[in-house]
């Protein structure tokens, strides 16, 4: 049987056919109407040209030209433009489920695994890539079997404990954690965070001509009982003082001469809120330095009457 389809072939091949249709193998008579060429046998194959990768794509045949890959294993058919796999061609998405992932993937084809909660993967063409990252889920703590290679803001619910988790980079961060605050805040019985704690550092609040801060609705106060709020001009450190340190009274007495228009030997304390009175009534006064001032001729005084000398600072 060998021999006749070999001499068939031979033949068909040297000598110019006299008839379009040609059938080699089993039933040679027997021929379909649309056949050009028909291979018919129950024990014998059709064997194409076999290539590696580098092979085949340095060959450029005519468009629906076959070869049989021995890199892919698969049979790939030439477009016109390029050879294409037909392994994938129509071969549909596989999905998976099993506790370790798959191989020989195609791109899109799922993975479920079921080694922690299910958790689906979709292959990029490279690596599998999870689809529910967020929240995962799992049986304990996170860690690297619950929750395998995290990414900063990765959350996680344990099922046993209902706690969730999120993944900072570095650390799972439960949010069962207790609250803390310091620095000028406090947690009260609500468990909410808000004002009104000690400041155990120097702290800054840094504001500018659009960010200023404000206090609405402050009570009046009494320069009696109340101190009053400064502001250091280099530092801006806030302290307070008695009110009365505020504007300050001096009052010098001192019994004239007769005869006399200066007194020196003063401490004054300012040049412009100085007021001077002679037997109780104000006078003009001439500063002359910081020890000594000269009031006017007209109330030049006699032996015995009283100047006394207000300075308010």
């Amino acid at each position: 049987m060998k021999n006749k389809i070999f001499y068939f072939f031979i033949f068909f091949l040297i000598i110019p056919p006299t008839f379009a249709q040609v059938k080699i193998g089993n039933n040679p008579a027997s021929i379909h109407s649309s056949s050009i060429l028909e291979l018919e046998s129950s024990d014998k194959v059709l064997v194409i040209s076999k290539m590696t990768t580098t092979q085949m794509n340095a060959t450029q045949p005519l468009r629906g030209a076959l070869v049989f890959n021995t890199e892919e294993n698969c049979v790939f058919i030439y477009d016109g433009t390029s050879w294409r796999n037909l392994c994938d061609l129509g071969a549909g998405i596989n999905v998976t489920t099993s506790t370790t992932a798959p191989t020989n993937n195609k791109m899109g084809d799922f993975w479920i695994n079921k080694s922690y909660d299910s958790s689906a993967y979709i292959w990029d063409g490279t690596s599998w890539d999870s689809m529910d990252n967020n929240p995962r889920r799992g049986n304990g703590i996170p860690n690297n079997t619950t929750a395998p290679n995290p990414i900063a803001g990765d959350v996680y619910v344990d099922n046993n404990s209902g706690m969730i988790y999120a993944y900072d980079g570095s650390t799972w961060i439960t949010s069962n954690s207790p609250l803390s605050a310091n620095n000028g805040l406090l947690i009260n019985s609500s468990n909410t965070i808000q004002l009104g704690g000690v400041l155990i550092q120097p702290t800054i609040i840094e504001t500018n001509n659009i960010n200023t801060i404000t206090i609405n609705g402050l009570q009046n106060g009494n320069t009696t009982t109340d101190d009053i709020v400064t502001i250091n001009k280099t530092t801006g450190v806030l302290k307070k003082t008695s009110a009365s340190n505020i504007l300050r009274e001096n009052v010098i007495k001192i019994i004239a001469n007769d005869g006399q228009v200066t007194f020196t030997g003063l401490t004054l304390y300012t040049t412009d809120k100085i007021n001077v009175y002679r037997n109780g009534v104000r006078i003009d006064f001439t500063l002359i330095n910081s020890t000594t001032i000269e009031i006017e001729p007209s109330a030049i005084c006699y032996a015995g009457d009283e100047i006394r000398i207000v300075q308010l600072y």
